[in-house]
């Protein structure tokens, strides 16, 4: 995605021949020069990257929302948090919201932009509330003849930006792969967009499955949808050819116990590629759904995020350079323009 970028093409190919440079000679010292005008151009270049993966996501959740729910179908936006001081109270806010909001907020944004309008009550102090996770749900206005509940989208990757990114320079995941102390942590580092088909039953959920694998470009009620944000999928295909191009699926609804998640956890989960970009669909039953959200605050998720951080913290203790441009990077996410430096590199903003 971001080489077709020019701006973001010069900046990284900027970084990755640093990264080079220092990899060649590890006694020398990098010196990174950014100008404020440039860094600017790389927030705006990045932010406008994110949201046209993420719309991609959206209408794909869109023309599935529109095939699955047999009709008029409306947004919620759900925020999922701890309140402050207390990780035993997760909550969950959720509202209405229109296409044009989806389309123009990165989602991460949209969650944060719910939670700053409330605040919590502390020993009578406000305090800010803080996202774990947040997701949008596609609601039928009424009840489908197929079986279907909602359908969610969701990024699935809640690190920081910086954090993706840096990994993308450094290839994170083949490293991890390959190096023999780093490999347990290799579940960690997946990374796609993720929709979710909420059905009423385990029956349900496989003839689903099968109607998902089913669909044609030519799919029905597309054209009400009037989206414009990406193209459609008819176009340049024949009408016969399938929406999606299943790359694996995974059952862990109906297989052998060995096979099943020890968490309890169910769904048919396949990979799949849709106008060359990677999406995890799940089919899963109701009951497991709401047993998710239950989850996705609680002990389980936090421990999932705070063992990922360890295996980040393990590569930049292996190669500190690593560690050098996560923070190079979380400056540009954050928009704080702060020369700084650390025994082997420094940057310069001028």
């Amino acid at each position: 995605m971001a080489m077709n970028d020019p701006v973001l093409h010069r900046f990284i190919s900027y970084l990755a021949e640093k990264k080079a440079e220092q990899e060649a000679d590890p006694n020398v010292h990098v010196r990174i020069e950014l100008s404020t005008e440039f860094i600017a151009s790389v927030r705006e270049s990045f932010r406008q990257n994110i949201l046209d993966g993420e719309r991609h996501l959206h209408v794909l959740s869109h023309l599935l929302s529109s095939y699955f729910l047999e009709g008029e179908f409306e947004l919620h936006s759900n925020v999922i948090g701890l309140l402050p001081y207390d990780e035993d109270r997760p909550f969950l806010i959720r509202e209405r919201i229109n296409r044009e909001t989806l389309f123009s907020s990165m989602d991460i944004d949209l969650g944060n932009q719910m939670l700053d309008n409330f605040r919590y009550r502390r020993e009578r102090e406000w305090v800010s509330l803080e996202l774990s996770a947040n997701f949008i749900e596609y609601i039928p206005e009424k009840r489908t003849p197929i079986g279907v509940n909602r359908l969610t989208s969701r990024v699935k990757a809640e690190e920081e930006l910086w954090n993706k990114v840096t990994d993308e320079i450094f290839q994170i995941d083949k490293l991890v792969t390959k190096d023999k102390h780093l490999r347990h942590y290799s579940k960690y580092v997946k990374d796609i967009f993720g929709i979710k088909i909420v059905c009423d039953d385990v029956p349900t959920c496989m003839r689903v499955h099968e109607k998902l694998r089913g669909i044609t470009v030519a799919g029905p009620h597309w054209d009400r949808l009037d989206l414009e944000f990406v193209p459609m999928p008819s176009e340049g295909r024949k009408p016969s050819d399938p929406l999606l191009d299943f790359i694996e699926t995974k059952d862990y609804l109906t297989g052998p116990p060995e096979k099943m998640k020890k968490t309890g956890w169910r769904a048919m989960k396949s990979v799949t590629k849709w106008q060359g970009r990677l999406f995890e669909i799940q089919v899963q039953p109701l009951a497991n759904y709401y047993l998710e959200l239950d989850h996705m605050a609680g002990p389980s998720h936090r421990s999932f995020k705070s063992q990922r951080d360890a295996m980040r913290d393990d590569v930049a203790r292996s190669i500190p350079l690593y560690g050098f441009y996560r923070d190079l990077l979380k400056m540009l996410f954050m928009e704080s323009d702060i020369s700084f430096e650390s025994a082997n590199a420094s940057v310069v903003i001028h």
